[in-house]
Parts: C-alpha cells; sequence; structure tokens
C-alpha cells in the first residue's frame, strides 16, 4: 500500500491484471463482487460471444477487465462520471487501452444531453453510490450528461452485443425517455436496479416491445437477450487493431460556457 491508500494487487484469477483499488471506502466491496463472488458469471453463460462491449458506469474497470478476460478479442468503450474513480479506471485499464482494446470516457448517460452535477447524498467514500442530477443554470458542471444514441455513435461501434449498466438510479432516465431506438443497436443488456428504478422506468414491457427476453434473474444483475441476435456480426463490422487510437468522434456540448467536462484517455 502506498502512502495515498491506494492498493496495488496482482491479480491471477479470475482474470489477470494489475489493479489500484483505494483502501478506504467501496473499492474493496467492488472487488469482492466482481473478482471474488463472480457477480457477472451468469451474463457469460448467457450470452454466446460478445465483440463489442459498452460498460456504462464502468468505476474503477473491474467489470471490464472481467468481461474481457472472458472474451479475448472484445472491444470496450468504458463510460464513468466520477473523477476520482475514472482516474483509477485509466490507471487500471491501461494494459487493454494500448493493445487497441479499450477506451474510456469520463461522461454519464442520461434520457437527454444535459449538464450534470454531482448528488452528495452517499457518503463521500461509497464510490460506487456516485449519483449525478441535473445543474442549475449558475452551477459550475462537473460532468457532462449525454443520451445513449450520442455514447453508441462515439463509441465507433455499429452494433453493442453487450450493454452492462450500473449507474445508480440513473437507469431512470435511461429507460423513461421517449426516443429507444437507439435499443435496436444492442444484442443484451446487464442491468443493476436500484430502489424501485425496475418498475419506475417500465423496464420489462420496453424490453419486450423491443425484442428482448430477460433471461437471467439474479440478486445483482438483470440480463435481458435478443434470441435472434447476430453474435458474430460485430467481429464482421468492426476490427480489433487500432480501437483505441482510432480516430475519436467529437461529443456535444451544451455551450453554456461552463464547458465540456468530458475526458477521453486515449493510448497508443
Amino acid at each position: 500500500m502506498r502512502a495515498d491508500g491506494i492498493l496495488s494487487l496482482r491479480l491471477k484469477r479470475p482474470f489477470v491484471a494489475d489493479i489500484s483499488l483505494r483502501e478506504r471506502g467501496s473499492d474493496l466491496a467492488t472487488f469482492h463482487e466482481i473478482a471474488e463472488e463472480e457477480v457477472y458469471a451468469p451474463v457469460l453463460k448467457a450470452v454466446e460471444a460478445f465483440q463489442t462491449v459498452i460498460d456504462l458506469g464502468a468505476n474503477i474497470g473491474l467489470a471490464s477487465l472481467y468481461l474481457a478476460h472472458n472474451s479475448p478479442t472484445c472491444r470496450i468503450l468504458c463510460v464513468e462520471p466520477n473523477c476520482e474513480s475514472y482516474e483509477l479506471l485509466v490507471r487500471n485499464v491501461h494494459k487493454l487501452n494500448r493493445s487497441g482494446r479499450c477506451r474510456t470516457l469520463k461522461a454519464a448517460v442520461w434520457g437527454t444531453h444535459q449538464r450534470l452535477a454531482p448528488n452528495h447524498k452517499a457518503p463521500p467514500d461509497r464510490y460506487s453510490m456516485f449519483t449525478v442530477r441535473v445543474a442549475s443554470a449558475n452551477e459550475p458542471s462537473a460532468v457532462e450528461g449525454y443520451t445513449m444514441t450520442e455514447i453508441l455513435d462515439y463509441s465507433g461501434f455499429d452494433r453493442v452485443d453487450l450493454l452492462k449498466v450500473d449507474i445508480e438510479g440513473a437507469e431512470r432516465e435511461l429507460f423513461s425517455t421517449q426516443d429507444l431506438s437507439w435499443l435496436a443497436r444492442v444484442g443484451a443488456i446487464a442491468i443493476e436496479f436500484h430502489e424501485d428504478s425496475r418498475n419506475a422506468c417500465g423496464f420489462d414491457d420496453k424490453m419486450t416491445r423491443n425484442g428482448f427476453e430477460i433471461c437471467t434473474e439474479h440478486s445483482h444483475t438483470i440480463l435481458a437477450r435478443k434470441p435472434r441476435w447476430d453474435w458474430h456480426g460485430s467481429a464482421k463490422a468492426h476490427s480489433l487493431q487500432g480501437y483505441a487510437t482510432a480516430a475519436v468522434q467529437a461529443l456535444p456540448s451544451r455551450g453554456d460556457g461552463h464547458g465540456n467536462n468530458s475526458g477521453v484517455e486515449r493510448r497508443g
């Protein structure tokens, strides 16, 4: 452990990686869920061969590392709004980034394009419980909120085999919007709900109407999957080489004088 309270670990299983965690706070609980309980193992069993992944609420990158290890040719876009967690995310996925398999984006997903600010309800060291709200008119924005269509377009993926969603209640915003046309580009959704958000946003009905089936109900994650999705289509549509260093499509800013606080990490 370093003087700054960061733990450095070298994992051999369930995935091979050098990772950094904060000693205090929720990082150790997140590590326990993903690396010890393997809460995403049911997703791996139900999804045949994912080649493209968007990780919404990537936190410090452990879920992305787990998924990348189990699908060695997949490409991942990691999206995380918390500035402190984002720094560790970039550090933890840097080998994936260098290999051309990963990009990171400091941003949040929202139902409409909005300037967002932290919602200071959880203790500051409960990093996994970080939430955002619409920023007031004169409030500096901590993070830009993008629609799912904007994030999909930015990712460079024509289609996304697996959308992992753990966004601390913002799933209400994501699935309550009228425009769900982006679901046509997604093959499976692994989502963690918070409080009554599943019923509040009408998730199950919207999945059925857009060709998904709820196929896995786990205490941590619900998996909705399209039974007729071409799992090899994404591999044909994109080459692995150079994903992380390819040209980045500019994301729009609100243009309101507060600036665009999204961050993009690319290393070649």
